[in-house]
């Protein structure tokens, strides 16, 4: 039976994350009720990383084993006329046998994105966090340097966490501007339940003025969740991509 990679672009404001459960609109569900309709049976879709709910996608990654004997791209197009238009199949590949979509992956890229100025968007109100205020930026900059590197990141996880380390590997942290759209881009190798959202709240807090910099080194070392800021809303969070080559820094 043949192993596919599948490319997924994916709004998710209305659902409920990526992980099938019981009684939830999901990503992974919603994937693996087509896939059905096209083989003829319930396959097991297993995702890159579990994104939150009302978070999006332009480069999950998803592998299944599934009876399907055509090209690659014959499933692509397939799939994509029968999943609901907020979720895109965008490519297709067939792989070899042992390629696991989580356990092969070598890191992952982020990125949230905030809407600085006096007023909100219509269009963009579902991928972006209106923030009304001036922002500190280069000390925001500074502070999410601190992240690179190996690192404990107990202090920004999800209470209750089922996760077996906290210990992840940052690769890069920075922001970017575009006209009224200031982002952060993060790339590691695993990221921890809410991680990215909760580093997110504590920079925001380092923008308002409310800490320094040097508060991200101090929270790191303290590995306690109660030090760093709230959990920010989901719905500026976008998973950008998913590699299974090592990183290397792009350059323009």
């Amino acid at each position: 039976m043949p192993t596919f990679k599948l490319t997924i672009e994916y709004d998710g404001t209305d659902y409920h994350g990526w992980q099938v459960q019981p009684g939830m609109t999901t990503i992974q569900g919603t994937l693996e009720e087509a896939v059905a309709r096209i083989v003829g049976e319930r396959i097991h879709v297993m995702g890159a990383g579990r994104t939150d709910a009302g978070v999006h996608a332009l480069g999950q990654v998803a592998s299944l084993r599934a009876p399907f004997s055509h090209p690659p791209d014959t499933l692509r197009r397939a799939l994509t006329s029968v999943l609901p238009p907020d979720i895109v199949v965008t490519a297709a590949e067939e792989m070899d046998s042992d390629f696991h979509a989580q356990r092969c992956a070598k890191w992952k890229r982020y990125r949230y994105t905030l809407l600085t100025r006096s007023y909100p968007s219509a269009l963009d109100r579902r991928s972006t966090l209106f923030v009304p205020y001036p922002l500190k930026r280069d000390a925001m900059a500074d502070a999410a340097r601190m992240l690179i590197g190996t690192h404990d990141f107990s202090a920004f996880q999800a209470a209750h966490s089922s996760a077996e380390s906290s210990i992840r590997t940052i690769l890069k942290a920075e922001f970017q501007e575009d006209g009224d759209h200031f982002s952060f881009e993060i790339v590691g190798d695993g990221f921890l339940r809410h991680m990215i959202r909760i580093i997110m709240g504590t920079l925001l807090d380092v923008g308002r003025g409310r800490f320094g910099p040097e508060i991200l080194k101090v929270i790191l070392e303290s590995r306690d969740r109660n030090h760093a800021s709230k959990t920010i809303s989901p719905h500026g969070l976008c998973l950008l991509e998913v590699s299974y080559q090592p990183f290397t820094i792009r350059t323009a």
